[in-house]
């Protein structure tokens, strides 16, 4: 072979190398897993978003109803691939006929339990009005959102518990790659009993407490099956319930596990790449129910690797910030954005304040605005 054939051979196949590592890495970049805990005082409503795909898990009382489709809305929601109800208890139920009326929903996922709440009939009307796929999610079922995330059924059992709403709450395990989630709805003592006596790997790196952190669920013994590095409580400031309790707070920490509420730090937001992940708060001091945005806002974001050996917190040092940014790309986000959350986390790059993005080149995103 004459020595320019030879290299004009090496020149292709060096391009096309080139040409599959950058596509590979938009790829990759692009398949984040998200998972929002938004703020709903004392609920549950969590946002699971990954490669385009959208499941809404709960949607806390019927007054945040209103507040739940905004934050959707704001994170470029406009249909649901699933909607999971893991109880027909208000605070968890309450909003979703509005969900409901004002989404295109795919599939709704139930736990086969009934209520006499009005919002509840309202839900199930909705559900028939509209033919929407309706299945009762049971043990050991599999959710088939995307072959790259595992989302699995732990509870309740085909048989279900006798009159306990909470008992018999929806359980999620959701693994990406080396990084995983459990999310416990109200399930209770009695639903960690059966799900230990399973024999399921229980370790996850983010746990949804359960119930709210009262004393009836988050035993030492769940827990150090568990072993989470992150514990995430749903909870309203100053509820009527003592939740979260001390001794629930108590067992936690026990566990060296760090703890996010709600009720201090407003929505909390989990993005990750599957090898490592990253947690952004924000604590909405003042809410404007008209427009539903709120009006004052504080922000953190913590990194730690899927080991989670360790965190380091970065905190504010600018009522405007923290904003991110990608070292790939020349515009900063508000840490909400759903253009943040698709930066990998080798690629983060942090702002103190807007003045801090401009200095170094960096321009507004058109998505979220950020000043």
């Amino acid at each position: 072979m004459k020595k320019s054939n030879l290299k004009w051979l090496l020149q292709v196949a060096l391009l096309s190398v080139l040409i599959f590592t950058i596509l590979a890495a938009t790829v990759s970049a692009s398949e984040n897993l998200t998972i929002h805990f938004i703020d709903v005082g004392q609920g549950d409503s969590e946002l699971l978003q990954f490669a385009g795909e959208n499941v809404l898990i709960d949607s806390g009382t019927q007054d945040m109803g209103p507040r739940v489709e905004s934050y959707l809305r704001g994170h470029g929601v406009s249909s649901l691939d699933l909607l999971v109800a893991t109880h027909p208890h208000e605070d968890h139920i309450g909003g979703l006929p509005i969900i409901l009326r004002d989404f295109t929903v795919k599939q709704v996922l139930d736990s086969g339990q009934t209520h006499t709440a009005p919002s509840f009939e309202t839900y199930l009307n909705l559900i028939d009005q509209k033919d929407i796929p309706f299945s009762t999610a049971e043990r050991g079922q599999m959710i088939n959102l995307d072959p790259a995330i595992k989302i699995e059924v732990l509870s309740p059992p085909a048989t279900l518990f006798s009159d306990d709403l909470n008992q018999n709450s929806i359980v999620l395990k959701i693994t990406y790659n080396k990084i995983s989630f459990l999310l416990m709805g109200d399930a209770g003592s009695v639903a960690e009993s059966s799900i230990m006596a399973a024999s399921y790997n229980l370790k996850s790196d983010v746990l949804k407490v359960g119930h709210h952190g009262s004393s009836s669920a988050s035993s030492a013994a769940f827990l150090a099956k568990v072993k989470p590095a992150i514990s995430i409580i749903e909870v309203g400031a100053g509820n009527d319930y003592g939740h979260p309790t001390q001794k629930t707070l108590d067992t936690l920490q026990n566990t060296g596990s760090k703890i996010y509420r709600t009720d201090t730090s407003g929505n909390i937001v989990v993005t990750t790449d599957g090898q490592s992940y990253y947690i952004t708060t924000e604590k909405q001091q003042s809410w404007n129910t008209a427009s539903a945005v709120p009006k004052d806002t504080s922000s953190a974001t913590t990194w730690t690797t899927g080991a989670a050996s360790s965190t380091t917190a970065i905190a504010a040092t600018s009522s405007n910030g923290p904003f991110l940014g990608s070292s790939k790309s020349n515009k900063y986000h508000y840490s909400s954005c759903s253009g943040a959350q698709k930066i990998k986390s080798a690629n983060l790059v942090t702002f103190s304040s807007s003045s801090d993005a401009r200095a170094q080149g960096y321009v507004s995103c058109g998505i979220c605005h950020p000043p």
